[in-house]
């Protein structure tokens, strides 16, 4: 689980540092106007495509971990799948787009449609991410995602420094990025696992039937994790748009540590045969995450307006309180993510959709009583209070199928310092200089 970890964390912190510069070309040559146009076009390829998995990204982990037997035909079934749902995702897609940016200039709304056309490949990236999670190649993983963002930095620096870097070419970049993702992917899978093209109807409805129990709540884990600036897409201007987002990259960096070990979790409770030793295992990562997570929310709560003003420049300061609560609202999102992940490797996907459902009503009432009235500064306390009912809801199932009780999870232990201390020397000390691992991601 260490080893997991160190891989996931080591390559989630270069690919932030990598994703530090994308956002900081962007925001300097588009400003927050452009910006949010680039955050509008990017967010609802992500949505869409969502809609078309029907969960099966967390059945390819928790079935490959459970059944390595069936990598043939999950990685056939993948392929299949993708071609033919992403016909009627982009059908959809394109005469949704229209009417969810009614308002929007009619040039941004066909570039969004547009964009859409790059549904097939976020969709077989998720789903074969799913698979190199389940069989814990993080190696691999990890490559394809630093291959997605290290093309899309080194792009952006040349345009940048060419003078030419505008909305146009920055898309062109994020797709060829995306493909190149996929790519890595699937010579990761074929190089390791060696399966064989064998399309199995038995196993895919049995992964279908996990998928679809947790299907709900995967939508309304993206809604409520991004449902602030998908409104704001349809609601607010691009300049409004383009703060919060900045605003958002920067809170992010505090939940680097919990989608690692998160992404680490499931394959090693669903491969336990302990629930209990699994339960304290996912305790004490619990734990440690959210240690790191205070540790380096308090300078950026401090530092806020001067760390927007440096970096991203004076337009941008205006993001400030919005930062400082999206940082609180991470480290209640880092919590839920690490249950979600526990109940997930025990079988329980209904458990985690309730939880989701809960924080995703939660989250919509309280933007639409704030936002009107308070603008992102209402999107981002909704935010706050999404998190809490979903870490709280997913946290109350967990410990119930766990026999673990609160306390036993939150208490502070001794050994919780011995092992902070090994993965800070061990782990963390070598992060660089051993494999990476990690998956695709939304676009910075």
């Amino acid at each position: 689980m260490i080893r997991s970890v160190k891989l996931v964390f080591s390559t989630n912190v270069l690919f932030l540092g990598l994703s530090v510069v994308t956002s900081l070309l962007s925001a300097w040559a588009l400003g927050p106007d452009g910006r949010g146009e680039l955050a509008i076009i990017t967010m609802w390829l992500f949505v869409f495509a969502l809609l078309g998995m029907l969960g099966l990204p967390q059945a390819h982990r928790y079935w490959n971990a459970k059944k390595p037997s069936w990598k043939s035909y999950i990685l056939t079934n993948s392929l299949v799948f993708a071609a033919v749902a992403s016909i009627f995702v982009i059908i959809a897609g394109w005469f949704a787009v229209p009417l969810i940016l009614a308002g929007k200039e009619p040039w941004l709304i066909y570039a969004t449609q547009l964009f859409l056309l790059n549904v097939p490949v976020l969709l077989l990236s998720e789903l074969l991410r799913g698979q190199l999670e389940g069989a814990k190649l993080f190696g691999w993983l990890g490559s394809a995602r630093i291959t997605f963002i290290a093309i899309q930095a080194i792009a952006y620096l040349g345009f940048y420094f060419a003078g030419a870097l505008d909305l146009a070419i920055a898309l062109y970049i994020i797709i060829a990025a995306q493909i190149s993702c996929v790519l890595v992917m699937l010579a990761g899978i074929l190089k390791v696992l060696r399966p064989r093209l064998r399309f199995s109807k038995a196993v895919f409805l049995k992964e279908l039937n996990y998928g679809l129990r947790g299907y709900l709540g995967a939508i309304t884990e993206f809604a409520v994790w991004r449902l602030d600036q998908i409104m704001l897409t349809a609601l607010a201007s691009a300049s409004v748009i383009g703060l919060y987002a900045i605003a958002v990259a920067i809170a992010d960096i505090t939940a680097t540590l919990a989608s690692s070990v998160s992404d680490a979790l499931l394959p090693e409770v669903a491969a336990s045969k302990n629930r209990r030793k699994a339960s304290h295992l996912l305790a004490r990562s619990l734990r440690l995450t959210l240690y790191a997570q205070i540790i380096a929310l308090i300078p950026l709560w401090i530092l806020a307006p001067w760390v927007l003003e440096f970096v991203f420049g004076s337009e941008f300061v205006a993001a400030a309180a919005v930062m400082r609560l999206l940082l609180v609202a991470s480290i209640f999102w880092s919590a839920g993510l690490i249950f979600i992940s526990g109940l997930n490797g025990i079988g329980k996907p209904g458990l985690t959709t309730m939880a989701r459902i809960a924080s995703a009503v939660t989250t919509v009432v309280t933007l639409l009583l704030l936002m009107p009235a308070y603008g992102i500064t209402g999107a981002a306390v909704s935010s706050i209070l999404g998190y809490a009912v979903l870490s709280g809801l997913a946290g109350y199932f967990f410990m119930k199928n766990s026999g673990v009780g609160f306390w036993e999870f939150i208490r502070p232990r001794a050994n919780d310092i011995s092992v902070s201390r090994f993965l800070a020397a061990v782990g963390l000390g070598r992060a660089f200089g051993g494999k990476l691992g990690f998956g695709p991601h939304p676009v910075d």
